[in-house]
């Protein structure tokens, strides 16, 4: 830091920084309690998470260094600050990525190989950051090496993460078809965008928390898109609800055919009515959870579950699953959990299902047919 600076930071300017950074501690520390497991997939929620304790860690050593930055005879404190706030960073990019092939469903996150890859130009800025401040305090090499090759390659490695989470998700926007679904891509495209033009802005000015200023915004946005999200989850069974459901639809539709069907099935309560009046809406909002648990023992390579309405849940079945099968495994598993909780009722369901070869039916038409078979079922039972 120059004289100038110091003597800039020893004035009102440094309490003013520090509040600034104090409030933005309090904003972060807010956003995070604010995170729930049912605002996104437990893999969002946790790269999402780990965000923001890197930035917190950021904020607390921007404070130290702002701290001791005017005292002279700590010039080396404050320029062994200045290298560990590098490798900071390029932690706080990589973490940023990492959320952003989460939140498109990326090739990094859906193979192990790939993240240890992407882990590369990571550890290699951890190395030289620690490199670096071992020879500023003398415990490596025998002269100082020029900081500007630090940030260089910090830089880089920071450009990399930034660079590769945008046009990948950029790439992935524009193949989606689906409007909402590229316009949540879109959202992070701008999330991206705002640390990386605080980089760039603190180049110019460096005693000004622009990184850090952009970032917060990102962090507050991206929050409010994961609880707009939720909005398709149904509150009670904590499931889909309908309109997700029909996304998935839309979205599957187009690949229907002879060799891959869409199997639809309609699932209704028996005798709801009865439980909520003679057992209370309480008891009946109980079974409707203990349905939709059952319902995600069976979600798994091609199958979607929601709740339809009221006593009426659905299931999507893309991978030409046995109907008898199905039904079967569901029935069990819903009489397992019936006795295991002592019900002092019959808790059994109706199920309709539905085959779909042809893309050019309507949705709404094979929904009528699974409900149609719905009510068979029940005539039956």
């Amino acid at each position: 830091m120059t004289a100038s600076q110091q003597a800039f930071f020893s004035s009102a300017y440094q309490p003013f920084y520090l509040f600034f950074l104090v409030i933005c501690l309090i904003i972060a520390g807010q956003v995070y309690g604010r995170i729930q497991s049912n605002i996104g997939r437990q893999s969002e929620t946790k790269a999402f998470r780990r965000i923001i304790r890197v930035y917190v860690i950021y904020i607390f050593e921007d404070m130290t260094w702002v701290l001791l930055s005017f005292h002279t005879h700590l010039h080396l404190a404050t320029t062994l600050l200045e290298y560990i706030q590098s490798g900071i960073l390029a932690l706080f990019t990589f973490c940023w990525f990492l959320f952003a092939e989460h939140y498109i469903d990326g090739f990094p996150v859906m193979n192990r190989k790939y993240c240890r890859f992407y882990a590369v130009p990571l550890t290699v800025a951890g190395a030289v950051t620690v490199s670096f401040c071992l020879n500023l305090v003398g415990a490596a090499g025998n002269g100082l090496w020029q900081s500007f090759y630090l940030y260089l390659i910090n830089s880089v490695v920071d450009t990399f993460y930034l660079a590769f989470a945008f046009l990948h998700t950029l790439i992935r926007a524009l193949r989606e078809k689906r409007k909402a679904q590229r316009q949540r891509f879109v959202v992070i495209l701008e999330c991206i965008l705002y640390p990386a033009v605080g980089a760039t802005a603190s180049f110019f000015i460096s005693y000004v928390p622009f990184i850090i200023m952009m970032i917060l915004p990102s962090i507050i946005k991206v929050l409010i898109e994961m609880q707009n999200a939720n909005i398709y989850t149904d509150a009670l069974t904590g499931i889909n609800n309908r309109y997700r459901v029909n996304e998935y639809l839309e979205k599957s539709w187009e690949h229907v055919s002879k060799t891959s069907p869409i199997v639809l099935y309609m699932i209704d309560i028996n005798k709801f009515k009865v439980i909520n009046d003679k057992y209370g809406h309480l008891e009946g909002d109980h079974a409707l959870v203990i349905i939709a648990n059952c319902l995600k023992k069976l979600t798994g390579e091609g199958i979607v579950i929601g709740r339809f309405g009221g006593d009426e849940f659905i299931l999507v079945d893309t991978k030409n699953h046995d109907p008898k099968e199905t039904v079967a495994r569901y029935r069990s598993y819903l009489a397992d959990a019936a006795k295991e909780q002592n019900l002092p009722y019959s808790l059994t369901v109706a199920f309709g299902y539905a085959v779909c070869t042809d893309p050019t039916e309507r949705i709404e038409d094979v929904q009528k047919r699974a409900d149609l078979a719905l009510y068979e079922d029940k005539r039956a039972l």
